[in-house]
Order: structure tokens, then sequence, then C-alpha cells
């Protein structure tokens, strides 16, 4: 019973990190006019805090391009880690970073799109952001752990 519970974790695991490449390739095939106008109530709320200019347009979309990887990068972890039964780290990010290539590229195919390398620079970037993450979330759950089995084994 429990194999079989491993693998359903497994499962529902992959099928979130293929969800958000689904996502993100969705995102990545509006237009530009399209994108802006998704992005519009994000920077009337940016833009009230620092006003009007293309720097505020830049960082709305730059960091949605980093946020969109962060979390791809988390679920790579976690799938990996479930899947292998130890942290991954390092082909996470490759993995991340390998389909943001893939984004950028799909990019040249979308109307007003373009593919550029600090795009990709900024995805990897998340990647790592979702990495550390991982880790920093994992080092936390690992210490608990330890620290309520030997509450544990001092209470018996």
């Amino acid at each position: 019973m429990p194999q079989e519970r491993n693998k359903t974790i497994i499962a529902v695991c992959w099928v979130l990190v293929a969800a958000c490449m689904v996502l993100i390739f969705y995102f990545s095939s509006r237009t530009s006019v399209e994108s802006a106008q998704q992005s519009a109530g994000v920077l009337n709320w940016i833009t009230r805090i620092f006003g009007e200019n293309a720097f505020t347009d830049f960082i709305v979309r730059k960091t949605a391009h980093c946020l969109e990887f962060t979390g791809l990068a988390l679920l790579f972890n976690i799938a990996l880690y479930f899947t292998c039964i130890k942290i991954k780290p390092i082909q996470s990010i490759i993995f991340t970073s390998l389909y943001a290539v893939t984004d950028e590229v799909h990019q040249i195919f979308v109307d007003g799109r373009s593919c550029e390398l600090r795009d990709w620079a900024i995805d990897t970037a998340g990647a790592l952001i979702g990495t550390i993450g991982f880790l920093t979330i994992y080092a936390i759950i690992k210490k608990a752990v330890q620290k309520r089995k030997r509450i544990d084994t001092a209470s018996k």
C-alpha cells in the first residue's frame, strides 16, 4: 500500500510540473497586446506606488517572468525529490532553465513577442530562487522532524 501512495504522490507532482509548464506556454502564447492587457491591473497598482514610467512596466513584466519560473523550479524540486528520494537542486535548475530556453524560442512565433537572452537569464534566476526556496523549506522540515524524533525517543 505505501508503494501505491508514493506512486500517486509522484504522479501528482509531475502533473503539477506539466500544468505549470502549460500555464507558462499559455502566457507566452499571448500577443504583446493581450499580455499588456493582462498585466494592466498589476501595472496600475504599481504605477500608483512608483509613478508612471517605463521602469514600472519593466518591473511588472520581468517580475512575472521570474515568478513563473520560480514556481516551476519549486515544482521540479518537489517532483524530483519524491521520484528519487533525494534532493536534486542542480537538475531542477537545469530543467527549468532549459524550459526557459524553449519558452523564449516559442515567443519568436507569437505576434509582438521576441526571444531575449535577458528574459532567459531572469527565468533562470527565478529557477535559482525557487530552488533556494525549496532547499530552505526542506531544511526546516528536516530539522523539525529530527527534533520530533528526539522528543519521541526521550519520552519513551
